[in-house]
């Protein structure tokens, strides 16, 4: 429900735009989608692409590091194996270190070419080491024999061992084997420091360009490192080889990474990637498209403001001219400066033709109003005539016949029989039913020319008065009469009186034949009228013909039963259209009826 209210809050407030206000903003809406749907689909596309050509960059760069590595330790193996071949070097192990020593010392000397070169040693082949260079710089613990025997190195050959920590350092063996007729009778050990500056790591990461880490360690897992420090482990799994491996970085960012083996070492590879570093290039392409569409939704607004004030303006013409005919100007017209080709131009001159035909029409209905006007004032007159015709020429004959029936009967009302004197009563009832019909249709067609004289009314005591009146003969316990304390109203005193008397009148008359006749007469308060009834528990009707009620002559009762004209609810139908309120009935056949009439609140 609230998601409901907040659509139908937004759609209100999009509405109350102008025409010129919403086209900026639909064109705005269009191009925003057009340019998210157009921005996304280039992203996820390029981003795909990305990480291939990144996955593809990483395995290449991590194969050229291998084999760099896997280059630098065959040579290292190759420059041990020809001082391990020299004569110096086999007669001073031969000779048990009596011979030759300077020649040997100068051979282990010559292969420490650098400071990484940490130590250098002449062992024989009881692993009893007999010389050291004088380029050595540290001393390795360790096991010498276990090192040794754990690469297995044959006559005539050289291996690269294991990396081990040392202190705060990394290093690594390369062991020669010294042979004399295909019996090895001593190893040159020699240790290299696999670091290198931090400087160094940072150049060859800005030369790769996208921020990359170095990883390199032993196969078993047993050590590892960046090239700067040795690290614990690293934060991947080496479940596989020459493949690309996802996983998330300490940083939380995501990583791949290629592992893969170096030849002629024990030792494995891995150059990591951030992804976000190789989409760093996509999220800028993405950025200058976000910047492109915000100045294209700019140039896209201004020109939708323009475009619209040229379709607005003309608009603008046209409900001003519309304005102008229903405030009564038939006169109005909309100006034909532009366009006239296009759809504007053409509902603007459709728009003129149709006020010139207003124009003629009202002034032909207004000729007409006049002529109906005089033919209906010749009509009233004629009414007039007709009711003074009826009031004076009709009524004299009616009294003349009342009055000599009247007196007939007083006269000669005893030798006339039973049938006579029925007879001539029946004269005098129908001549003065006559004449109360007379006096009903004039009081009818009198309210049409009566204006209303509105006054607060004390709706109370009119209601009393009525039926004080209306009960002045009758015996005082005969009728219940219940009367709620009604509200007053702004109303024609008149009128309204004539209405209680008359629907008073009529539940009187048609509860007098119950045993204990009832009349109430209460209201109900609503939001913009009051509701007034009068409702008794007499003869009722039938709701099948409730809309006869209202209607001259129409009685739902014959003459016999009970007595009346049938114009009596029809003036009273009158007096409450004319007071622009409503009436209705509500009854049933020997149980009474409700009678209902509603004013308005002023």
């Amino acid at each position: 429900m609230h998601k409901y209210n907040m659509m139908k809050k937004k759609r209100f407030l999009f509405n109350r735009l102008s025409i010129q206000q919403r086209l900026p903003v639909l064109i705005c809406i269009l191009l925003l989608f057009a340019i998210v749907i157009y921005g996304l689909a280039n992203y996820y596309s390029l981003k795909k692409a990305a990480l291939i050509i990144g996955k593809e960059h990483l395995t290449s760069l991590t194969s050229q590091m291998n084999g760099s590595l896997g280059r630098s330790a065959q040579t290292l193996k190759k420059i041990e194996n020809s001082t391990a071949a020299q004569t110096s070097v086999i007669q001073y192990l031969k000779s048990g270190g009596k011979e030759f020593r300077p020649e040997a010392s100068d051979a282990l000397d010559k292969i420490a070419r650098d400071t990484t070169w940490v130590s250098l040693e002449l062992i024989n082949a009881q692993f009893q080491p007999v010389l050291r260079s004088g380029k050595s710089t540290i001393n390795i613990p360790g096991n010498i024999k276990d090192i040794v025997s754990s690469l297995h190195v044959g006559t005539d050959s050289a291996k690269v061992g294991k990396i081990y920590k040392i202190k705060n350092g990394v290093y690594f063996p390369i062991i020669a084997a010294v042979s004399d007729k295909k019996r090895v009778i001593g190893y040159i050990i020699t240790w290299k420091s696999l670091l290198v500056t931090p400087k160094a790591v940072e150049e060859f990461s800005q030369v790769v360009g996208i921020g990359a880490d170095f990883y390199v360690g032993n196969t078993d897992g047993s050590l590892w490192t960046n090239l700067i420090r040795p690290l614990p482990g690293v934060p991947f799994k080496i479940n596989r080889i020459n493949e690309i491996i996802s996983y998330a970085g300490s940083n939380g960012d995501a990583m791949i990474v290629s592992p893969q083996l170096i030849p002629n070492t024990p030792w494995v590879i891995a150059i990591a990637f951030s992804e976000r570093n190789i989409l760093k290039g996509i999220t800028t392409f993405v950025n200058w498209i976000i910047v492109i569409g915000v100045v294209l939704m700019g140039i896209g607004i201004f020109a939708a403001w323009v475009m619209s004030g040229n379709i607005i303006r003309p608009l603008k013409e046209l409900t001003e001219a519309a304005t102008a005919i229903t405030q009564g100007n038939y006169t109005a017209s909309v100006s034909m400066d532009f366009n006239q080709n296009d759809e504007i131009g053409k509902l603007a001159g459709a728009f003129n033709s149709m006020t010139a035909q207003i124009y003629q029409m009202h002034n032909d209905l207004e000729n007409k109003v006049i002529e109906r006007t005089s033919q209906l004032e010749n009509v009233n007159k004629e009414l007039e005539a007709f009711s003074y015709s009826v009031s004076h020429d009709l009524r004299t004959p009616l009294r003349a016949i009342n009055g000599y029936s009247i007196m007939f009967k007083e006269d000669y009302g005893d030798v006339l029989d039973a049938e006579g004197n029925r007879i001539l009563q029946n004269i005098i009832l129908n001549a003065k039913m006559m004449g109360k019909l007379i006096d009903d249709l004039l009081s009818f067609s009198r309210l049409g020319k009566k204006d209303l004289t509105l006054t607060t009314i004390n709706m109370q005591q009119m209601a009393e008065s009525v039926v004080n009146d209306l009960l002045q003969h009758e015996p005082e316990d005969k009728y219940r009469i219940i009367i709620t304390s009604l509200p007053p109203v702004e109303t024609d005193a008149v009128m309204i009186k004539q209405v209680f008397l008359n629907l008073i009148s009529n539940a009187i008359k048609y509860s007098a034949k119950k045993d204990t006749p009832e009349i109430e007469i209460g209201f109900k308060d609503e939001e913009t009228q009051i509701t007034y009834y009068i409702k008794d528990n007499g003869a009722g009707f039938d709701m099948a013909y409730a809309n006869k009620l209202f209607g001259v002559f129409q009685r739902l009762h014959s003459q016999e039963e009970f007595e009346g004209t049938g114009v009596g609810l029809a003036l009273v139908k009158r007096i409450i259209d004319k007071h622009k309120g409503e009436i209705w009935a509500e009854g049933e056949e020997r149980n009474g009826a409700t009678f209902y009439f509603s004013l308005p609140k002023k």
